[in-house]
Order: C-alpha cells, then sequence, then structure tokens
C-alpha cells in the first residue's frame, strides 16, 4: 500500500463502531480514518498506549474487526488509535472507505486495480466456495449470487454438513457460514478449520440474524475475516467475496504524482 497514502490520506466519515478498552465496552462513532488510524468521539478516558479492540460498521453494511494502540487524546472530544495488526483484507476495505469519501489517492488505487484486473469470470474461473445456513431460502439466495459471478458452490444446510465435507475436501477458496445451526454452529466449525493445517488458511465470511454482539466478537476472535448481517443484499455479498477471495492479492499501487 503506497506509503504515501498511509501518510496522507485521511477522510471525515460517521461510522458506528463498538470497541473495548480497559475502562469497558462503549458504542460510538469513528469520525475521522486513513489506512493509519482512526478518531473515535467518545468521553472515555483511555490511557496513552492502551490497547484497543474495536469494531467498525462500514458503508457496505458489512462489520470489520480492528486493533489500534491510543496515540493522542482529547478529552472530552475522543481519542486517536494507530491501527495494529491491520490484515490485508481490512487494508482494502478501509480503502474503499477512504475512495467513498473522497480520497484520491484511494480513488486511483482502486482504479488502477480494476483496470489491471482480468475479467471477472476469469477470476473466478475454478473457483468453489462452500456455504452452510439452515435457512433454505438464505442457502438458495446466497448460491444464486455466487454462481451469477462465476463461482461454484457447494451448499449444505447445517454444520455437520460443513464439517464432514471439510474433513474430506479442503479444496475451497472460501466459506460462508451461518452462525446458527443445527447439530454444529458457525463459531464450532471456524474452530475446527483454524485447528487444521488443512483449512485454517481458507477465507472465512459468516452471515447471522442475531443482535447478540458476543456472537459477533466470538465468531471474529475465532479467525473469521468478514461479519454480515442478515438480512443482506447481493452487493453485500458481492463486497464479501471481493474482500475473502481477492483480499490476500497485491494491490497495485499507481507512482506519485510529480
Amino acid at each position: 500500500m503506497s506509503e504515501i497514502l498511509e501518510q496522507n490520506e485521511a477522510v471525515n466519515v460517521a461510522l458506528s463502531v463498538v470497541w473495548h478498552g480497559s475502562a469497558g465496552k462503549f458504542e460510538s462513532r469513528v469520525s475521522e480514518i486513513s489506512l493509519v488510524g482512526c478518531f473515535i468521539d467518545s468521553m472515555g478516558q483511555e490511557v496513552m498506549g492502551e490497547a484497543i479492540n474495536f469494531n467498525i460498521k462500514l458503508p457496505s453494511g458489512i462489520w470489520a474487526s480492528l486493533q489500534g494502540e491510543v496515540t493522542y487524546q482529547e478529552y472530552p472530544v475522543g481519542f486517536e488509535l494507530r491501527f495494529t495488526d491491520l490484515k490485508e483484507e481490512n487494508k482494502r476495505l478501509l480503502t474503499q472507505v477512504i475512495a467513498e469519501h473522497g480520497g484520491k489517492q484511494a480513488q486511483e488505487i482502486l482504479r488502477t486495480q480494476v483496470a489491471a484486473t482480468p475479467a471477472a469470470s476469469t477470476v473466478a474461473e475454478s473457483k468453489r466456495i462452500l456455504i452452510a445456513d439452515d435457512d433454505v431460502l438464505t442457502l438458495k439466495m446466497l448460491a444464486a449470487i455466487l454462481e451469477a459471478d462465476g463461482y461454484e458452490v457447494i451448499s449444505v444446510a447445517d454444520g455437520r454438513e460443513a464439517f464432514r465435507i471439510l474433513q474430506k475436501d479442503a479444496a475451497f477458496c472460501a466459506v460462508i457460514f451461518d452462525m446458527m445451526m443445527p447439530h454444529l454452529d458457525g463459531l464450532d466449525l471456524i474452530n475446527y478449520m483454524k485447528s487444521d493445517d488443512r483449512t485454517n488458511s481458507i477465507p472465512i465470511g459468516v452471515i447471522t440474524g442475531e443482535q447478540d454482539p458476543m456472537i459477533w466478537d466470538n465468531s471474529i476472535a475465532a479467525g473469521a475475516s468478514v461479519f454480515l448481517p442478515k438480512p443482506f443484499s447481493p452487493p453485500q455479498i458481492q463486497m464479501m467475496m471481493f474482500i475473502l477471495v481477492r483480499g490476500a492479492e497485491e494491490v497495485i499501487v499507481p507512482s506519485p504524482p510529480n
């Protein structure tokens, strides 16, 4: 990612955030963000250097899990975080957000990336996705969206069936699980995948209609990359797949202007 973008490309936003610090758990708003860090509007008095875990709702409706360190306090306005251990898929998500909020360099990065990317049908060729959800309509909708984008979809109606498939076949470019399913739930499947060398590098997306925030926290902590609440739209699933399948690819960065 461009060093100039990381240093200078900050934009104003209004994104919901749930963050965890030494003083507890809080809901607030991110008012500025870059690839380096963000500013959280909050009256909480966090300690300089403290590590903060937080979940941020992006404009696409997808939630991302991030970590940061408090580098600046402006009581009672809020505090600034510098991101730590920023995953590649989250860099791509944040680049998208920065571009959508007027970031010129981020927009140029995305334009260059799209121009250098093969057609969707070529990118998706031979790509296999495993999806598991006990709701028949959701399963059909997911399969239809993914197949329309050229993916080969293996769909199952419960966690146990997904587990049996993964024991025999790990040749998937991504998986998408519902969190609450019979026999084995999504969290059980994530824990299994992360404990097996054959499956621990497969990107995991999570969808759920459950409102309990602990479900979100537990799935991300276990190793899921993307979390999407139900109901969802086709563009949101397409964005999820962009993050999961394309997240590890190199971003092509244009030369900075003279």
